[in-house]
């Protein structure tokens, strides 16, 4: 689940969350129908291979998270089948014996059809929902409709008028309203991309498209709350106001731009680039100590001095490093990366001190 998105991570604890309720849901139905003093055997039956059933696929997602695609349609199939198979049991019991009533003994499970079409429609997108919704529709509202427009002395009884409209005009409702639910799914997928861009805007600099002051802040504030091991490296472009006094500053954000990829491309994954202020960058590197830290620095140096920075020539930069200890806080590790690059200033620039 590491490697997931948020958004990726809320569907899986959704469906989690969902299929916990549907078996528990599933087990309080099984004991109240065992408490019932003569239980359908159908009602003995279902509600028990429901809820085992729904455990199951909690264990499987829980075990096999990348399974969740096949768990989810497992458990639209288990649902259709646990609603249908009662619906056509009574439906069929009522038709062949006339001392029985279906609005009387059908177990009221109405409302569940809708809740399930409700489910498909939020999880899966249209064009796979739509055959879903239908064919729990007529599977489930299928004998039920049938045998009330058959019998209409059942259908206008105040239960036989809250089935037809459970099985019948609320399902129905929905699967018109399906399409409409694609255009403000859209619309909200619309708006997410859009806020990613602004936000995308809001920490990115504009000129070298690292991580800016602020959108760096953000992630050295998370790197501290974590509480993980982690170094950091100021980097300092030597020299760099001569090169703004004699080529001007386009050619000066020139080489800022060249510098920027140079050092992002000899970077590894964890390793994060951001643009301090003016030619100072800062580097977050999670996980390693200090005289890895030195070692990526070096690096770094190393890729800066391996080529020239057309039209200026041959740069170089100097990098003070430093790796988080026990009793810093962000201020007291950037201030010690800071003192280690002036340092490295001090003894002549083009190297590397680690504090």
């Amino acid at each position: 689940m590491q490697n997931q998105s948020l958004d990726e991570r809320a569907f899986y604890r959704g469906v989690l969350v969902l299929l916990a309720l549907t078996g528990i849901i599933a087990m309080a139905a099984t004991v109240l129908h065992y408490l019932e003093p003569n239980p359908e055997p159908m009602d003995l039956v279902i509600p028990p291979l429901a809820a085992l059933a729904n455990f199951i696929l909690v264990t499987v997602l829980i075990l096999r998270p990348k399974s969740i695609v096949y768990v989810v349609y497992s458990a639209f199939i288990i649902g259709i089948a646990a609603l249908s198979l009662p619906s056509w049991y009574y439906s069929l019991r009522a038709h062949q014996s006339p001392d029985l009533l279906l609005v009387d003994i059908f177990p009221p499970i109405s409302a569940f059809i809708i809740v399930q079409v409700v489910v498909v429609m939020v999880m899966l997108p249209p064009r796979r929902a739509f055959p879903i919704m239908t064919l729990a529709w007529v599977l489930n509202a299928g004998p039920i409709l049938t045998y009330l427009f058959t019998h209409p002395d059942e259908l206008w009884t105040a239960r036989g008028q809250e089935m037809f409209m459970s099985y019948g005009l609320v399902v129905l409702l929905l699967l018109v309203l399906l399409p409409f639910q694609q255009r403000a799914r859209l619309q909200l997928e619309r708006l997410q991309n859009d806020n990613s861009h602004m936000h995308n805007l809001a920490e990115r600099d504009a000129l070298t498209q690292q991580y800016n002051r602020w959108g760096g802040q953000q992630l050295l504030d998370d790197f501290m709350r974590n509480g993980t091991a982690g170094s950091i490296i100021m980097l300092d472009i030597d020299h760099f106001k001569l090169i703004n006094d004699t080529h001007g500053h386009l050619i000066g954000d020139r080489v800022l731009q060249q510098f920027a990829t140079r050092v992002s491309g000899a970077l590894r994954s964890d390793g994060h680039l951001i643009r301090w202020g003016g030619e100072e960058f800062l580097v977050l590197i999670r996980g390693i100590a200090e005289q890895d830290a030195f070692n990526v620095a070096q690096r770094l140096r190393n890729a800066i001095n391996s080529d020239v920075f057309p039209p200026v020539g041959k740069l170089t930069a100097s990098a003070g490093a430093t790796s988080r200890r026990e009793t810093d806080n962000l201020e007291t590790l950037i201030a010690r990366a800071d003192k280690a690059l002036y340092q490295a200033k001090l003894n002549g620039r083009d190297q590397v001190v680690c504090d």
